[in-house]
């Protein structure tokens, strides 16, 4: 009874952990670019030429949720 294993192939789980570390790094990349695109329109609105052009994207909620979604990826591949 040394073993407590399901009698499955143990090699088939970490290769499908490696591939699931590899897709969340792939999120937090992709979390992190919409984050930095994101900002980059921020900044654009802040600094445009007219003032009544301001536009209808909430374009700080839009990196904050990026920035949540890089870190929570990130956290979820990194994990040992």
């Amino acid at each position: 009874m040394g073993n407590l294993s399901l009698g499955g192939d143990w090699s088939l789980f970490a290769k499908v952990r490696a591939s699931m570390q590899g897709s969340m790094l792939i999120v937090s990349a992709a979390g992190a670019a919409i984050a930095v695109a994101a900002e980059v329109a921020d900044y654009r609105r802040r600094n445009r030429r007219d003032v009544d052009a301001v536009g209808f994207m909430p374009w700080r909620g839009i990196m904050l949720a990026g920035v949540g979604v890089a870190i929570l990826a990130a956290a979820l591949a990194l994990k040992p």
